[in-house]
């Protein structure tokens, strides 16, 4: 399918929809003594270009004349993107998009919040009532877990919500909002290898009944239902959407061949480059849920490809953000090593390169954007390790799992929390300019997966050790008890840093046909919880030089005997 590009791709929101008559800016060195100096409130509107209820607060409630009035004489108004500033994404995303925000011009704590779309009136009132409050306080860790680990009081309440809050009826987790969560397939896939039916039904009626959200002309999957069921979709397609569900199907698929996963996943990374891919090979952000700004794109979303064009295209996102791109090079990743076409590895090293080359600090690390005003983020540093360690699973070019390491020795560095404030990583670096950085658990639970991975494929105890302060920020009860129903992240997390992967050691010479073959074999075992390696045997190795290439299965208790043929490998991952 041919990419279709408009001229206002890349628009700013704040600046071309916001409305003329507010002043809005950045957070920036004036705003709180500005604010002060005025006597002022900060008000915060956090926003995101993808999101339909956002333009219509543009169009409707900022377009008033009382509202910009009452926000012109009582505030210093700032309108960020969500999208682009990860730590305040963190800090608010409970309240939706836009969450909008009024800060105290000392203090910087929140006075007030309110969530999502607000008429005149409402909005007018939530303004006034901001005045007279004294500040409200957002959750915050305390004490960490003293041995990183869940206990098993913790591991049966989610594991009683994960399977309680399954809506058997219309399918998927919870009642109202309806989408495919990621983690809780992936630990669905990962119990069902522990002989669970349940857990696999539970998945595999989530995964078909998510293809409804699937757009059937482009491709790409919508952000979710409403309503209950699957078939009142919100329409925008979001990178970590596309990405990570585009995932879940292929290990679905890694776990139980069902044609239908394939095609789902095949058909959402079809649109990632059909729509979201740069001509240069990185990927962009998103794309908008409207047509025309402010209105319902319903019908729109029904008509064919063609009568599409004809009216419009809903704006992408031309940003391209380090985190975004890791996110996609994972998956890209993951779809090579369940389909073995090459284009897919190959997208993900020039989507790889293209970051490594524009989006580099120093010392390994990785900004948002090409020049951020408050990184840099947790966010970037996870997604990208994440996907530099799979890159080299796929590849076993040394260079990924170097680069992986580096960035985890960034990302340790720049954003681990004191032990004494509740452990974990922050989710951005301190400014004095803006609201303090906050830690994120789901931000958590991919960085103690990634550091664990890593450190197991690298011998690395380091790497092992912040695996377990992410944990013991993890393992708390103020965290666990968090959770409502989308358990699967922690718990996966939770077995991993407890247990050792699936480890598959390739011995042979580079230029061997035959370690090749044994090598890209190995890349189609089903578990996400894998070190592949190919080495060269004899000398100091643990693997014997045996005279020709072969392949060696382990698991925590044992290892095969060397495997000699691809499909000998294969058929011994069937056994286990």
């Amino acid at each position: 399918m041919m990419k279709f590009m408009l001229p206002w791709i890349g628009m700013s929101c704040a600046v071309a929809f916001a409305g003329e008559g507010i002043a809005w800016r950045n957070f920036d060195a004036a705003t709180f003594p500005d604010a002060q100096a005025g006597k002022k409130l900060v008000f915060l509107d956090l926003e995101a270009v993808w999101c339909h209820w956002c333009h219509v607060m543009d169009a409707k409630t900022y377009s008033d004349p009382e509202v910009r009035a009452a926000l012109r004489d009582g505030f210093i108004s700032v309108k960020i993107d969500s999208d682009s500033r990860p730590d305040l994404a963190r800090r608010y995303e409970d309240y939706g998009w836009p969450a909008l925000v009024v800060l105290d011009p000392v203090t910087m704590k929140e006075r007030a919040i309110a969530s999502g779309f607000q008429t005149k009136k409402e909005f007018l009132d939530f303004l006034a009532d901001a005045n007279g409050q004294q500040g409200i306080n957002l959750p915050s860790s305390g004490k960490a877990s003293t041995d990183g680990v869940l206990t098993a009081e913790q591991k049966a309440k989610l594991l009683d919500k994960l399977r309680n809050h399954y809506d058997k009826s219309a399918k998927g987790w919870g009642t109202d909002s309806k989408f495919v969560p990621w983690g809780n397939i992936e630990y669905c896939i990962r119990f069902d290898q522990e002989g669970y039916a349940t857990t696999r039904k539970m998945a595999e009626d989530t995964l078909t009944a998510g293809t409804g959200l699937i757009d059937p002309e482009w491709g790409g999957v919508y952000q979710y239902s409403t309503d209950g069921d699957w078939v009142h979709p919100h329409f925008e397609k979001i990178m970590e959407y596309q990405t990570e569900i585009a995932r879940a199907y292929a290990l679905s698929y890694q776990a139980w061949k069902r044609p239908a996963d394939m095609v789902a996943a095949e058909k959402v990374a079809g649109y990632l480059n059909d729509f979201l891919r740069s001509p240069e090979g990185a990927y962009y952000t998103s794309q908008d849920a409207d047509v025309v700004r402010g209105e319902h794109s319903a019908e729109y979303f029904g008509k064919s490809d063609k009568e599409r064009r004809a009216i419009g295209m809903p704006r992408v996102d031309n940003h391209i953000y380090s985190r975004e791109n890791g996110m996609a090079i994972n998956t890209l990743v993951t779809l090579y090593q369940t389909t073995a076409k090459t284009s897919y590895l190959e997208n993900a090293e020039k989507a790889a390169q293209w970051i490594i080359a524009n989006r580099s600090l120093a010392g390994g690390g990785f900004s948002h954007d090409a020049k951020d005003s408050h990184g840099p983020f947790l966010a970037d540093q996870v997604y990208m390790g994440r996907a530099m360690l799979a890159i080299y699973q796929a590849t076993a070019d040394r260079q990924w799992l170097d680069r992986s390491a580096a960035c985890a020795n960034f990302a340790i560095g720049k954003f681990k929390r004191e032990e004494s404030r509740g452990a974990g990583f922050l989710a951005g670096v301190a400014f004095d300019d803006a609201p303090p950085p906050v830690t994120d658990r789901d931000e958590n639970i991919q960085t103690a997966r990634w550091l664990n991975l890593l450190g197991k494929t690298t011998g690395d105890e380091q790497f092992a050790t912040a695996a377990k302060h992410a944990m013991r920020y993890l393992a708390t009860d103020e965290v666990a008890d968090s959770i409502y129903s989308f358990t699967g992240g922690l718990l996966l997390a939770d077995e991993e840093l407890a247990g050792e992967p699936i480890h598959i050691a390739i011995v042979g010479k580079r230029n061997d046909p035959a370690a090749r073959f044994l090598f890209e074999a190995a890349q189609k075992h089903p578990s996400s919880y894998k070190v592949i390696e190919w080495v060269a045997g004899g000398g100091d190795s643990i693997y014997p030089e045996i005279g020709k290439a072969a392949a060696f299965f382990c698991t925590a208790r044992s290892c095969s005997t060397p495997k000699f043929e691809a499909q000998e490998l294969l058929d011994s991952f069937a056994k286990r």
